[in-house]
């Protein structure tokens, strides 16, 4: 027989072999077994490779080929005993389960003491007629050991296993086959050992079927995608290459003359069509989806996708904004090279085409009753538009002329749905690869849809939020503003009221002229502050004695009249002059208020730990411990009614933090209130 039929009988074996395992090691799931599994297949190849490398090279002689086939069938053997050891065939016996292990792994010992220990030369023909008889023998106990598998296993395991068991029914009866029929003959047929290449090769689909239906097991191996894609392409590469090679071969043994320019002529386009194929952008899409299709049990690698989404639409260091790497976040799922985003537009709830992604923007949008974005927020499909033109029954009441301009016709639309509620839509355009959304593409694309509309919805609230901070911003400036006002006023309010009576009064006179004065200085800070669109925040020294003292002149009009308790010696501390008085003013304004014009309020200074705590006393009402905690503080909540602004004691805290100090406020309903303010003393080198 031609030497080439054994060479491509058992390369086609390997190749099998090869191919089932790397199918295990993406599907196969099984911690145990499926590594068993796993590593007879990788034994499988390498004895397919070495027969067919002995056909070619007689180099080894057939008593080492015979010792390579036990390693195959203990291989085998000891997968066998696993399946059997465990739930799957609880009534067999020990010898059924451990016999063939034991057999197969004594007779590769007992081979090898023959081989390498010296018996060989004494008894060489014992040598091979043993490792026959072994190879029988375990042919055998693996034909018993399937068949107790099949039958001991529960009718929902036989499924699964029918075709694992038959396809190793098939390898085991050729060789018991193939060696009984050489004790007969004396000698194996070299016909039958020659086509047994072909046979196992014709058995291994069966047991890749196996592999497929027998899901409950779980694997330990996993290989990523892009493993297996590199794997694959090698594998391919090199089998394309290999066949080159032997194609050549025979271009120059057939072209005698003309052969080497052929063959020249010919692997110079083979490269060349190689490294096109390479290149191909379509070629490795469609490749890619192979892989999915068949290596894996679920079309994507939901980890990478995540991820992959996340990193698109988080990366800032890319010049695209959010809309955009929205669009191409959704785009890069089922590889579409263009998109535009739809966004609801809240002043008059129209969808607008507000983004493009790879694609000239468009002036387009559609009203939120029309059909697209009624169906959109009612059913939240992804439409297939080609599929939409093609079946218009599936996605009624939509059709295809309700589709806005702009929207591809082979392309996408994604809804993105926020809180129940359509905020948008993406419209891709047809990817370049041809797809048909199965149940995985529209789940993952619904998914990711919801995903990238948080994204959309959270930057939207968050330019709300900055817009509304700035509203806010203006608004308590206007606040501060007002209440200075407010004192103004009500300062030149008592010179009017009071004017009549002591206007011939020179010291009246004179204190009038100090508090207009005094307003008119207030009144040109307001407006620079006006001018500058933010309140002065300069501190300076201030002398707390000097200044406790001057709010107790200012408050003395209401009763009851505070008393101030200072010491001789300077307090020295950094804040805002202006403010400080204006707080401390009110705050004993507030105690005069809570005692209703009867009590007594005090105002006292100490130094304590290089702090300086400013204390004011009243023995009024009092404040109930939630009112201090949830309102006492709180910018624009007054007690006081349409007579107050609310921003007495924020204005108060705020000054005294803005000094480096903080406010505490003691309490209790009936008993009083004491409001302490700390502020750090101020350094001797400070100016």
């Amino acid at each position: 027989m031609n030497i080439e039929f054994p060479l491509f009988s058992y390369s086609a074996a390997a190749v099998a072999f090869v191919t089932l395992t790397g199918l295990l090691m993406t599907v196969w799931r099984d911690r145990t077994r499926g590594s068993l599994l796993t590593v007879a297949c990788m034994v499988s190849a390498a004895w397919a490779v070495v027969l067919a490398f002995s056909s070619t090279q007689a180099v080894l002689p057939i008593s080492r080929i015979l010792l390579v086939e036990l390693v195959h069938d203990s291989a085998w053997l000891i997968f066998l005993s696993s399946l059997l050891g465990g739930a799957v065939a609880v009534e067999s016996n020990w010898l059924v389960r451990r016999g063939g292990v034991v057999l197969g792994l004594g007779l590769l010992v007992a081979g090898l003491l023959l081989e390498f220990a010296g018996f060989n030369q004494v008894f060489p023909q014992a040598t091979g007629r043993i490792l026959i008889m072994g190879s029988i023998a375990t042919a055998l106990y693996a034909l018993v050991g399937i068949e107790q598998l099949f039958r001991n296993a529960r009718p929902s395991q036989q499924n699964g296993l029918k075709f694992l068991c038959l396809g190793l029914a098939g390898i085991f009866a050729f060789d018991l086959f193939l060696y009984s029929n050489a004790v007969v003959d004396g000698q194996i047929q070299a016909v039958f050992w020659n086509a047994r290449g072909f046979v196992v090769a014709l058995c291994v689909p069966l047991i890749a079927i196996s592999v497929k239906r027998i899901t409950s097991w779980r694997r330990g191996i996993f290989a990523s995608r892009q493993i297996v894609f590199y794997t694959t392409t090698l594998f391919a590469a090199g089998t394309y290459l290999s066949l080159v090679g032997l194609a050549g071969y025979y271009i120059q043994t057939l072209g005698k003359e003309w052969g080497t320019a052929l063959q020249l002529v010919f692997f110079s386009a083979a490269v060349l069509a190689f490294i096109a194929l390479l290149l191909s952008d379509q070629l490795r899409g469609k490749f890619s989806v192979f892989i999915s299709k068949h290596f894996f049990e679920r079309k994507y690698d939901y980890r990478a996708e995540w991820l992959r989404l996340i990193h698109t639409l988080t990366r800032y260091e890319e010049s695209l904004p959010l809309k955009k790497r929205a669009i191409k976040a959704l785009a890069q799922i089922v590889g579409s090279s263009s998109g535009h985003l739809w966004l609801r537009n809240e002043a008059d709830a129209n969808y607008v085409a507000v983004a493009g992604w790879d694609v000239q923007p468009i002036i387009a949008s559609t009203t939120a009753g029309a059909a697209l974005p009624v169906f959109l927020e009612y059913k939240g499909w992804i439409i297939d538009v080609a599929e939409l033109s093609a079946k218009p029954g599936k996605y009624t009441p939509l059709v295809a002329s309700n589709l806005p301009a702009g929207i591809a016709q082979n392309g996408f639309v994604v809804p993105l749905m926020h809180e129940s509620d359509l905020l948008g839509f993406v419209s891709l355009s047809a990817p370049r690869i041809p797809l048909t959304l199965n149940f995985e593409d529209h789940d993952l694309l619904k998914t990711a849809g919801q995903q990238v509309a948080s994204y959309l919805a959270q930057a939207e609230a968050s330019d709300q939020l900055a817009e509304s901070r700035q509203f806010e911003a203006f608004n308590r400036f206007t606040a501060f503003v007002m209440h200075d006002l407010k004192n103004a006023i009500a300062q030149q309010t008592l010179v009017v009221e009071n004017a009549e009576r002591h206007k011939r009064n020179p010291e009246f006179v004179d204190d009038a002229i100090e508090t207009i004065k005094g307003s008119v200085a207030r009144m040109r800070r307001v407006m620079g502050h006006l001018r500058q669109s933010a309140v002065d925040a300069s501190t300076e020294r201030v002398d707390i004695t000097k200044l406790l003292l001057q709010v107790e002149s200012q408050c003395s009009d209401r009763v009851p009249v505070p008393i101030a308790s200072v010491p001789s010696e300077e307090i020295i501390v950094r804040a805002n002059r202006d403010r400080l008085v204006a707080g401390l003013s009110h705050a004993v304004r507030n105690a005069q208020d809570a005692c209703e014009g009867e009590g007594n309020v005090s105002i006292g200074v100490e130094v304590e730990n290089g702090s300086c705590c400013i204390e004011i006393k009243d023995d009024g009402c009092g404040m109930e411990p939630e009112f201090i905690r949830d309102r006492l503080f709180r910018p624009f909540d007054s007690t006081k009614g349409a007579e107050g602004m609310g921003i007495g004691a924020y204005q108060i805290r705020e000054t005294v933090r803005a000094g480096g100090g903080d406010v505490n406020v003691q309490s209790e309903v009936g008993v009083g209130t004491t409001l302490i303010m700390q502020l750090p003393l101020a350094r001797s080198i400070d100016v």
